[in-house]
């Protein structure tokens, strides 16, 4: 047994804690959440001065402190008591061909603000993303929005999907969960993400932060449902989101050839009446 065992029995308990009030307290109103990724361009230069700095004693790997925001997406979904389908805001994509990190960081800031109800929902957000987040705020003397100005690990202002969905378990990755789900997933592997932002290929990094809001956003609403804190129509909710994002997004290939297929798919499958028989997938 670890020596850090109660210490993560205390984490779970007090997250169940506010898991549960935040549930009872929201189910029979609305709830609104904003769905949010971001992609990063690793800071060369300081990271190798820092190197030169240190020494032997340096860290080798660019860790987050060098890591800066190169692209970032959000979408928000108000889901009402008593609604089949959740209210969709219009999608948002960001990337650092047209703005700067600031820029970009102060537009989330605002959309977060422009909701002061809303939950901030991420997958892995609170290993990374926030503490950037904070990090440009300190730099470029920017006001955190509530949802991140609270440094409690366990606020009900936010939910990780990656730990909610793991709870004592080990956590996995986005498009491994995705796809054991059978939920679509990154239009590209994960580790090319950098070298595109690199390499300045924004449509790629563009397809790729909006397909992780999307993924995270079907996470979030099986995870919210299943919790009991939201009652709707998941199929069509998610044939709706599919129907938002490519309204958008027109040129999306991961919208048009993945998701949309596979909304319109779960939308056509929930009509049917008796067992539902797939075909094997193709390898």
């Amino acid at each position: 047994m670890t020596t850090n065992t109660p210490n993560c029995l205390d984490q779970w308990a007090e997250d169940a804690r506010l898991f549960r009030a935040n549930a009872s307290s929201q189910v029979d109103g609305a709830q609104t959440i904003i769905v949010a990724d971001f992609e990063y361009a690793w800071d060369r230069d300081r990271h190798d001065a820092y190197r030169v700095a240190e020494g032997a004693s340096a860290e080798p790997t660019i860790r987050w402190p060098f890591h800066r925001i190169a692209a970032a997406s959000w979408i928000v979904l108000r889901f009402v008591a008593g609604e089949a389908v959740p209210e969709i805001g219009k999608p948002i994509v960001l990337t650092a061909e047209t703005m700067s990190e600031a820029a970009m960081v102060a537009a989330f800031f605002d959309a977060l603000r422009a909701q002061l109800d809303a939950q901030l929902v991420t997958w892995g957000g609170e290993t990374k993303d926030l503490a950037v987040l904070r990090q440009v705020a300190m730099m470029q003397d920017l006001v955190l929005p509530a949802q991140l100005a609270d440094l409690h690990p366990h606020s009900d202002r936010r939910l990780d999907l990656c730990f909610a969905t793991s709870v004592a378990a080990k956590t996995v990755h986005l498009p491994e969960i995705a796809t054991a789900m059978g939920i679509p997933a990154k239009p590209s592997p994960s580790k090319s993400i950098g070298p595109l932002v690199e390499a300045g290929a924004w449509r790629e990094v563009e397809e790729q932060v909006l397909a992780d809001v999307i993924t995270t956003s079907v996470i979030a609403i099986m995870q919210l449902g299943a919790a009991g804190r939201i009652r709707i129509d998941r199929p069509a909710s998610l044939l709706a989101l599919a129907q938002a994002v490519g309204e958008a997004f027109a040129n999306s290939q991961f919208c048009k050839r993945s998701f949309a297929l596979w909304a319109r798919a779960r939308h056509a499958e929930a009509g049917l009446r008796g067992t539902v028989f797939r075909a094997p997938e193709m390898a």
